[in-house]
């Protein structure tokens, strides 16, 4: 399986951690997994430890330079999407030409199961085989963007999430390269919350094949609401995507399927750093304690609402 992934430097122990879990769940395959990592700062040291991860499960890493200069300093970004997620999008151009399929996943996931079937799904002609995006928010932007106001007439217009992103290198090759993405995130800049997946979106919309969300990206959050438990997910899901609240950051809700997340980081040489970074800036803050604190108060408020409520019905009766 070729196998593509994006980071900064300051994501590389996320990055490792759901690595960890993809050659876990990967290796013994009829191929060895090729890893094909695309970062614009990620320095020797960093690159050595993802490389020397991937060689020890048996597969094979390629490390691509990002030239910055050939992204706008306008395309929109922010602190939660970076200007990383658009790399994906340079993949045809960047990927060796024989390669005809490529699988490019997010870093913020965990991969529970064997991906083969998901990488052998056939095209049926389509650019990209690609999951719904379940997530409420997802669905409440697709309902109210301007840049989907027109295809929101039309028949099978659905929102899909572009972290798990199978691609058809082949036939993307023949239809367009980079800078035609780069002129079409221009045009539509001010439209682009979820940047480039609103642009794949955008462009893309009738070109996907979908397959089973809930198996191939399954979104923690929409399995939390859902009801799913551990025991289900680790049975039914082979792709789980920490889309929006992340395990490490210590302000986040917690869900008992990032135990998922905490299973395969203690597989990795980051472990104590990883619980460091997120319980050092509680400690600081003092979070949980104005946390437990604006609890207590808003219960206090509960409770007085409640016993007058008491009152009133004992007086009437």
């Amino acid at each position: 399986m070729n196998i593509a992934v994006a980071a900064n430097g300051a994501f590389v122990k996320y990055l490792y951690v759901m690595l960890t879990s993809l050659l876990e769940n990967n290796t013994g395959q009829n191929e060895p997994c090729s890893i094909y990592l695309l970062s614009a700062d990620f320095h020797e040291e960093q690159i050595e430890i993802v490389k020397k991860l991937v060689e020890e499960y048996g597969g094979y890493f390629h490390f691509i330079r990002i030239d910055m200069e050939k992204f706008p300093k306008e395309l929109p970004s922010n602190e939660m999407i970076t200007v990383e997620t658009y790399f994906r999008l340079a993949l045809p151009d960047l990927l060796p030409p024989d390669l005809e399929r490529v699988l490019y996943l997010d870093a913020d996931m965990v991969v529970l199961q064997s991906l083969q079937e998901l990488y052998e799904t056939d095209f049926e002609g389509k650019s990209f085989v690609i999951c719904k995006d379940g997530t409420a928010v997802s669905a409440e932007h697709a309902a109210k963007s301007g840049l989907f106001a027109e295809l929101r007439e039309k028949e099978g217009f659905q929102y899909f999430n572009a972290g798990v992103l199978l691609l058809n290198l082949k036939k993307l090759r023949l239809a367009c390269d980079f800078s035609f993405f780069m002129k079409e995130a221009l045009a539509h800049k001010e439209e682009l919350v979820f940047h480039d997946q609103d642009l794949l979106n955008y462009l893309f919309w009738n070109d996907v094949k979908y397959v089973d969300a809930e198996k191939f990206n399954l979104a923690a959050r929409t399995a939390y609401n859902i009801g799913y438990d551990v025991s289900w997910v680790r049975e039914h899901t082979a792709i789980l995507h920490y889309a929006g609240p992340k395990p490490w950051r210590h302000k986040e809700v917690r869900y008992k399927l990032e135990q998922f997340w905490w299973e395969y980081a203690k597989k990795t040489p980051f472990y104590t750093e990883l619980l460091e970074d997120m319980v050092l800036p509680e400690i600081d803050t003092g979070y949980m304690d104005q946390l437990f604190r604006q609890l207590k108060q808003e219960n206090d408020k509960l409770r007085k609402i409640v016993d007058r409520c008491m009152a009133l019905l004992k007086n009437n009766c």
